[in-house]
C-alpha cells in the first residue's frame, strides 16, 4: 500500500514537471527515477537533467529583449567643442552679447543655452548696431573690455573687422550654412536673417488698401501716416531706402520726403505709436518685432511687397580681448549647431542652416523677391554720401 502511494505521487510530479517543461514531457513517465530510500546518493537520471538547465538557461535566452534599456545614447554632436570650451567657459562663468533682439524672442534661447551649460551666466544687451559699434570702440580703445560677441547686421560687423576688433573663428558647422550666407574672413559668423518689411495696423489699412509695393506707400492718404527708421548710418532705414533706391532710382527720396513720414532712432517707439494707431505704415519693420506684436495681441499685419523685402544678414563675431573666450566660442558653436538653430527657428527666427524650416509667417522666405543691397566692405565708403543726401532731403531744419 505504501509503494502504491509512492508511485502515486511520482505520477503526479511527472505530471506537474511535463506541464513545466514541454519539450521534455514524454520522458520522466517512460522513466520516473527511483525512490530517494534506495538510492539517496544517485544522480539524477538524464531526463530531468534539461528540466533544470532549461531554468538556468531562460534568462540568457531574453537578454536580448531588455537590451534597449540599457542602449547607449547617441553621440552629442556637440561633445567635441564640450570637451574643449566647457570646463574653461564654467570657470569664465559668464558670457555678455551684444545686439541680442527683443526679449520676447531672445529669452527662451538664453535659458535654453543657460540649461545645456550650467554654469555660464548669459548677459544680453538688445540694441542697434551703431549701439553696439560705439560701444565697442570706447572698450577697446580704453581697454575696459565687456563684451564678448556682437550680433549685428552687416554693416556694424564690417566696420568692427575693418577696425581689427574682432578674432577669426570658424565654427565646426560652418559648412552646414546656405553657402551664400557665409562670409568672406572667416571674421563673422553668420547666425540668422531678418526680414525687414511693411507693417500696417489693420485697424487703420483694411485688406483692399494694404500697399502691395513700395510705390503704394507714396498715395497721398498715406501723407503723415508713415514711420520709418532713421536710415542714418546703418540699419534698417539704410537698408529699405537704398534698397528701393536701386530699383527706382534716388528720386523716390524725394517723393517719400513729401509723405511727411516720421522717423526715430528706435523702433521702440514707432512700434508704441502704430500699435495705438498714431501711424498707419511702418516702412522698416524687422520681422522679430512683428511677431513679438503680434504674439501681444496688437492689431499689425506684415506685408511683403512683390518688388522685393529687405534682408540683412545677422551675424555673430568674436571681439578681440574678450573677457570670456570660452564661453563665447562654445556660444558660437552652439548657436550655429543643428540644435541651436532649431530652436531659433522655433523662437520665429529666420535661421541660415540647410534644411531647416521657419515656423513663423513672417520669417518664411519662400517665393520672396528680395531689395538689392550691398554685402561687401565697399558699402562702408556709401555710407556717408548716402547719409549726407538723406539728411538733405528728409531732415531740413
Amino acid at each position: 500500500m505504501r509503494g502504491r502511494r509512492l508511485a502515486i505521487v511520482l505520477s503526479v510530479l511527472a505530471v506537474g514537471l511535463a506541464a513545466c517543461n514541454p519539450p521534455l514531457a514524454a520522458t520522466p513517465t517512460a522513466a520516473p527515477p527511483p525512490p530517494p530510500t534506495t538510492a539517496p546518493t544517485a544522480a539524477p537520471k538524464p531526463t530531468a537533467a534539461p528540466a533544470v538547465a532549461q531554468a538556468t538557461t531562460a534568462p540568457a535566452a531574453a537578454a536580448p529583449t531588455s537590451a534597449p534599456t540599457v542602449a547607449v545614447k547617441p553621440a552629442d554632436p556637440l561633445q567635441p567643442m564640450i570637451d574643449k570650451y566647457y570646463e574653461a567657459a564654467k570657470k569664465e562663468g559668464k558670457l555678455v552679447l551684444y545686439g541680442v533682439g527683443n526679449a520676447t524672442l531672445y529669452n527662451p534661447v538664453r535659458d535654453a543655452f543657460q540649461k545645456r551649460f550650467p554654469g555660464i551666466e548669459l548677459v544680453g544687451v538688445d540694441q542697434r548696431g551703431r549701439e553696439s559699434r560705439e560701444k565697442v570702440l570706447a572698450e577697446q580703445q580704453s581697454k575696459n573690455y565687456v563684451a564678448d560677441v556682437v550680433i549685428s547686421g552687416t554693416d556694424t560687423q564690417a566696420e568692427l573687422i575693418t577696425l581689427g576688433y574682432t578674432e577669426q573663428y570658424a565654427p565646426a558647422d560652418i559648412g552646414s550654412i546656405i553657402p551664400t550666407l557665409v562670409p568672406t574672413g572667416g571674421q563673422a559668423v553668420p547666425r540668422t536673417l531678418t526680414v525687414f518689411t511693411i507693417t500696417v495696423n489693420t485697424n487703420l489699412v483694411p485688406p483692399d488698401q494694404e500697399p502691395k509695393t513700395w510705390l503704394d506707400v507714396l498715395d497721398p492718404k498715406w501723407k503723415g501716416k508713415l514711420a520709418m527708421d532713421d536710415p542714418r548710418g546703418s540699419g534698417p532705414g539704410g537698408t529699405i531706402l537704398s534698397g528701393i533706391e536701386y530699383l527706382y532710382g534716388q528720386d523716390i527720396d524725394q517723393k517719400l520726403a513729401e509723405q511727411n513720414p516720421f522717423f526715430a532712432t528706435q523702433a521702440g517707439p514707432i512700434w508704441e505709436a502704430l500699435d495705438r494707431g498714431e501711424y498707419a505704415i511702418f516702412l522698416s519693420s524687422g520681422h522679430p518685432d512683428v511677431i513679438e506684436n503680434r504674439r501681444n495681441g496688437a492689431p499689425v499685419k506684415q506685408i511683403k511687397p512683390t518688388d522685393g523685402v529687405g534682408l540683412t544678414p545677422i551675424n555673430q563675431a568674436l571681439l578681440k580681448n574678450a573677457p570670456h573666450p570660452n564661453a563665447a566660442k562654445l556660444w558660437l558653436e552652439w548657436s550655429l549647431s543643428e540644435e541651436g538653430q532649431n530652436l531659433l527657428a522655433q523662437q520665429g527666427y529666420a535661421v541660415v542652416r540647410q534644411g531647416i524650416k521657419a515656423t513663423e509667417p513672417e520669417a518664411d522666405l519662400t517665393g520672396v523677391k528680395f531689395l538689392p543691397r550691398d554685402d561687401d566692405f565697399s558699402k562702408l565708403n556709401l555710407i556717408p554720401e548716402r547719409t549726407k543726401r538723406w539728411e538733405s532731403i528728409f531732415f531740413k531744419q
